[in-house]
């Protein structure tokens, strides 16, 4: 286990979907609304990946590049936005119309109880009764029985309603830093990250920065990915663009109007992304493009002001239990006194 959380898992964002993505494959965005992983889903599209299934709490542009892409041809999804309301057809409408995509509607709740239960280990967690007369209850999507069930209170009550426990293949999700190792850490709007990371059987993570492990160890309560669940670092600035990053920077609101004026056409939607995920080869190519076409300021624009928060002492005296003698103060006896002493009274259980 150490030597695996001390292996330095830094790759390219092409490299790490190449070797850790299947086609077929189910995955979730650790990410929900801000902070969302697009230099990753960028990667993902261009890989040529099909057939994939997306877990997607709320989703702003990543759902509909994903669907014109052709990557995923089901979602499960609580909340996509929509610009522009019933005169706009955006690619997730065109999509379900078309018959090229499965949809199961979700409520923000039963979608994250699905991925708590994921990684929790149980095969579902209870939600909330009333759903019982909405159509997320009645019209069944294509996970059909896969997703909502009663079971009998065994506390003599009524039954409750639960929903299945899921564990996507992967996640994506980008965070502020990481270390090498894959321990990632997060802060502001986090959502569903903890427990869509969790939930997942590996995690490809993008960060703004790459630290030492030390930075790590001295904001522990930060870290949202652990290492053991993290397959792929990619370093990666300016990573979740247009989106926004607490104490990195804003949404690119001008990109993001230029990206939703398109989205009602096909032809347009496609020219888009020949210009921003086709042609250019990665998020430092991404961000070249930007400048020659926007200029630094309007990048410099977004850039978050410092607003930082006030540390927190993690100290303890850190001082041993047995000296190198083997004595405790504690105790007032050595180790071997102190086991004598516990064996004595039949404490001790043989293992």
């Amino acid at each position: 286990m150490e030597k695996f959380m001390e292996r330095d898992k830094r790759m390219s964002g092409a490299e790490a979907i190449a070797r850790f993505v299947n086609d077929g494959d189910s995955f979730v965005f650790a990410n929900c609304l801000t902070g969302m992983p697009l230099g990753l889903v960028h990667d993902l599209i261009r890989s040529g990946k099909k057939g994939l299934f997306l877990f997607q709490q709320g989703g702003i542009e990543e759902v509909d590049l994903l669907i014109s892409s052709g990557t995923i041809d089901r979602l499960a999804v609580a909340y996509n936005f929509r610009l522009g309301g019933k005169r706009v057809t955006p690619p997730l409408d065109r999509a379900m119309k078309e018959g090229r995509l499965q949809v199961e509607e979700l409520t923000n709740f039963t979608l994250l109880a699905m991925m708590k239960a994921g990684a929790m280990g149980y095969p579902f967690l209870p939600v909330l009764g009333g759903m019982r007369v909405t159509d997320v209850i009645r019209k069944q999507g294509f996970l059909g029985d896969r997703c909502f069930a009663e079971v009998k209170d065994p506390f003599g009550g009524p039954d409750v309603l639960v929903v299945k426990g899921y564990r996507p293949d992967f996640a994506l999700m980008h965070v502020q830093r990481a270390d090498t190792a894959g321990n990632g850490q997060l802060w502001g709007a986090m959502i569903n990250s903890k427990w869509a990371a969790l939930a997942a059987d590996r995690i490809i993570l993008s960060a703004e920065e790459i630290v030492d492990t030390e930075v790590i160890m001295s904001a522990p309560h930060l870290t949202i990915a652990p290492a053991h669940k993290v397959c792929a670092v990619v370093p990666s600035p300016w990573g979740a663009h247009p989106s926004e990053l607490a104490g990195f920077y804003d949404y690119d609101m001008v990109f993001r109007a230029l990206y939703f004026a398109g989205v009602n056409d096909p032809d347009a939607m496609k020219a888009w992304m020949d210009e921003w995920i086709y042609g250019v080869s990665d998020r430092k190519g991404y961000l070249e493009h930007y400048l020659r076409k926007f200029g630094r300021e309007r990048l410099e624009a977004i850039k978050a002001r410092p607003l930082k928060s006030v540390p927190a002492d993690y100290g303890f005296s850190f001082a041993p239990n047995w000296d190198e003698r083997g004595y405790s103060e504690n105790f007032d006896m050595t180790l071997d006194e102190f086991i004598r002493f516990m064996d004595e009274r039949g404490i001790l259980r043989e293992g």
